[in-house]
C-alpha cells in the first residue's frame, strides 16, 4: 500500500483554529535541537492569503496567532507542534508576493517573561509548584507533568531583575533531575525526568528490517549515514563521579558517588582496571536522593561516545527532546540519544535524525 501524505498549516488564536495558511515552493523546514534553549523551530515561505474552512479570506494577527503544522498520513491527522511567529517578512519570489515566516515553540513565550524585581521561594516550597507558577505567569495553560515530591531545602532568592523565566524553570528542573522544558506536538509543556539511556527506556527503534506493525516504537530507516566522530577521548572518560553540594545556607555538605561497576561495560572500573574519578561541585539540589540521581545521570552521560549517526526516515510524529532510541541495523543494535531532527514539510519529504551513541551494556 502506497502511503499518502499531506501537510496543513492551521492558524490558531487562543487555542482555537480559525483559518489556514499555505506553503509556497518546496515546503517549510521544521527542526528540533535538544541542546537549544528553545527546542523547536520552523521556517518557510507562505502565500500571503489565509482562508477559513469555507474558503473566505481571513486576516492573521501575527502578534498573537500561532501556527499548528499538521501531518496527515493516510487520512489520519497528527499535529507537529504549536509555533509562534518570531519574524514575518514580505518578499517577492518568482514575480509573486510571499511571506517568509520564522516560528518558535512556546519556550519563546517563557523566555520572554523576565523577573521584575525579585523572586523569593522559601524553604519547603514544592519544586513542581514553583515551576508551574512560573509557566502559568508566562501564559502556558497546558502542562503535562511527572509528579515530584521534591521541595526546596533552603530559601531561594537567586534571580535578579532581567533573568528570564525560562532560565529559572530550567534551573529548577535540573535540580530535580528533570529534562529542560520542552513542548510536545499538541503545544503542552512537558515536565519529565531525564530518560536514562538503557534498554528499558527505549522510546523509538530505527531499523532497516521490515518493521513489526505490532511494535509502534519501530520506524523504518531509509538510509543510515556514516558515523561522524567528534574529538572525544573515551579512554579518559570517568567511571567514578563524585558530586558535592555545599553553600553558605546549608548546615552540612552533601556528597554522592556513582560508580560504573558493570562488567559488560567497556568503560567500567573492572574492565579498565582503574578508577577514573571526576568531582563535580553542585550549587543547589533538592535532597540527598536527588544528588545521588544527579551523580548517576552524569555517569550515564559520560558513557556517550561523542559519535553521531544520521538516520533518514519518512516524516514521523511523536519525537521529543533527548528521546532514548535504538538503532537496529542488519545484525547490530545500539542505544542512542536523539539530539536533533529536521523535517521537510512537504508530501514525500524526509526526516533526518541525529543520534548520539552511548557506550553501555544493553541488558
Amino acid at each position: 500500500m502506497i502511503r499518502s501524505e499531506s501537510i496543513r498549516f492551521k492558524l490558531m488564536r487562543d487555542n482555537v483554529e480559525y483559518g489556514e495558511i499555505f506553503a509556497d515552493g518546496s515546503g517549510p523546514t521544521m527542526r528540533m535541537d535538544s541542546s537549544g534553549e528553545i527546542k523547536t523551530s520552523l521556517q518557510g515561505s507562505f502565500l500571503p492569503k489565509a482562508l477559513d474552512s469555507h474558503g473566505n479570506e481571513v486576516e492573521p494577527d501575527w502578534m498573537r496567532d500561532e501556527v499548528k503544522p499538521v501531518l496527515i498520513i493516510d487520512g489520519t491527522p497528527a499535529p507537529l507542534g504549536m509555533l509562534m511567529p518570531e519574524k514575518v517578512t514580505p518578499k517577492e519570489s518568482r514575480g509573486k508576493q510571499v511571506l517568509e515566516i520564522q516560528m518558535l515553540d512556546r519556550c519563546w513565550r517563557v523566555r520572554d517573561m523576565k523577573v521584575e524585581g525579585s523572586i523569593y521561594l522559601p524553604a519547603g516550597t514544592s519544586y513542581m509548584t514553583a515551576i508551574e507558577q512560573l509557566l502559568t505567569a508566562s501564559g502556558i495553560a497546558t502542562i503535562i507533568k511527572t509528579p515530584s515530591a521534591a521541595v526546596m531545602s533552603e530559601n531561594r532568592e537567586d534571580w535578579k531583575t532581567g533573568n528570564s523565566y525560562l532560565s529559572i524553570v530550567n534551573t529548577l528542573l535540573r535540580e530535580i533531575n528533570y529534562k529542560e522544558l520542552w513542548f510536545n506536538s499538541a503545544g503542552a509543556a512537558i515536565l519529565e525526568p531525564v530518560s536514562v539511556p538503557t534498554a528499558a527506556n527505549i522510546q523509538h527503534i530505527f531499523t532497516n528490517r521490515k518493521t513489526d506493525q505490532r511494535n509502534r516504537k519501530e520506524v523504518e530507516a531509509i538510509r543510515v549515514y556514516p558515523e561522524i566522530t567528534r574529538e572525544t577521548d573515551i579512554y579518559e572518560t570517568p567511571n567514578v563521579i563524585i558530586c558535592v553540594c555545599s553553600n553558605a545556607d546549608k548546615a552540612a555538605a552533601m556528597k554522592a558517588t556513582a560508580e560504573n561497576t558493570n562488567p559488560m561495560s567497556p568503560l567500567s572500573i573492572m574492565r579498565r582496571g582503574r578508577r577514573i574519578v571526576q568531582v563535580v561541585q553542585v550549587d543547589n539540589i533538592a535532597s540527598q536522593a536527588e544528588l545521588q540521581e544527579y551523580a548517576n545521570r552524569l555517569l550515564y552521560d559520560s558513557m556517550r561516545t561523542g559519535e553521531t549517526i544520521q538516520v533518514e526516515t519518512m516524516l514521523q510524529q511523536g519525537f521529543g527532546a533527548d528521546d532514548v532510541t535504538a538503532l537496529r541495523y542488519d545484525d547490530v543494535m545500539g542505544i542512542c540519544v536523539e539530539k536533533a531532527w529536521t523535517m521537510q514539510l512537504t508530501p514525500g519529504g524526509k526526516m533526518q535524525h541525529t543520534l548520539e551513541k552511548v557506550v553501555i551494556n544493553l541488558e
